[in-house]
């Protein structure tokens, strides 16, 4: 195991592995969106009592899931940055940001289609779209930091602590419709802890487009930190044998 993690920091070997392994994931995240999102908002019954505005919970739901566990992960990063100066991690982290803000921003608007018809308004100053909505603030925030420093490692040190700082908000996101008297919802009629609630037409769908979503979310990342290992490694040799080669093949297809 620790070989691997060992492996997993070398650039190069991130570079290789993900680059032969993103046809896959491309392919099986394209299958599940798919199956997930037509059988969900084409042949899946209304519900019970939010008729056909339900549906939007099919992306609502894991948008908001991914975009927590991504701001997660840009913390567990900054941390193995700041503690093991490993620049694999500042790159996952860098990457993490814009993506993570991606989520967020998807689970606020899809929240607030839903909020109109449910609630009369597409927004209220509510525990957890109040936190959600700062959780976007610190995404932001961190890649507006690292945009003010020339040096990259010190940008990524600033940005590791302003995440780990930030983390904090996550649980309160999480706990905020248990902790405080709330309008937003407790658990989703779609989550797996209350399948008894629906039929299992409308549920699994739901886990298809939850991993689908979830696919699309690592796609986003690899690609991210694809690019930016080509710019820190840009003077390495084995950087300019991957750029070569990839003009070798345009110029055969031109």
């Amino acid at each position: 195991m620790w070989q691997w993690l060992y492996k997993l920091s070398s650039p190069k070997w991130f570079y290789t592995i993900s680059g032969q392994l993103m046809p896959w994931l491309v392919a099986l995240t394209t299958f599940l969106l798919g199956i997930g999102l037509i059988w969900g908002l084409a042949f899946t019954p209304p519900d019970y009592q939010m008729g056909e505005n339900y549906r939007i919970a099919y992306i609502h739901v894991p948008a908001a899931s991914i975009a927590m566990g991504c701001y997660y992960m840009m913390a567990i990063m900054a941390a193995a940055f700041l503690i093991w100066r490993i620049k694999m991690a500042d790159m996952v982290a860098k990457a993490c940001a814009p993506v993570g803000m991606t989520f967020t921003a998807l689970a606020l608007f899809t929240g607030s289609v839903w909020g109109i018809p449910t609630w009369g308004t597409w927004w209220i100053w509510d525990a957890r779209l109040t936190s959600t909505l700062i959780m976007m603030f610190l995404f932001i925030g961190v890649m507006a930091l690292r945009s003010a420093y020339d040096s990259e490692t010190a940008g990524g040190k600033a940005c590791a602590v302003l995440s780990l700082v930030g983390v904090v908000n996550v649980p309160i996101i999480k706990y905020s419709v248990e902790w405080w008297n709330t309008l937003h919802q407790g658990a989703s009629s779609l989550s797996l802890s209350n399948t008894a609630a629906n039929p299992p037409e409308i549920w699994v769908p739901a886990i298809f487009v939850g991993f689908g979503l979830f696919g699309f979310y690592l796609i986003a990342i690899i690609l991210r930190t694809r690019n930016e290992i080509l710019i820190r490694e840009r003077k390495a040799d084995w950087v300019g044998e991957v750029l070569g080669a990839a003009l070798a093949i345009n110029k055969g297809k031109a």
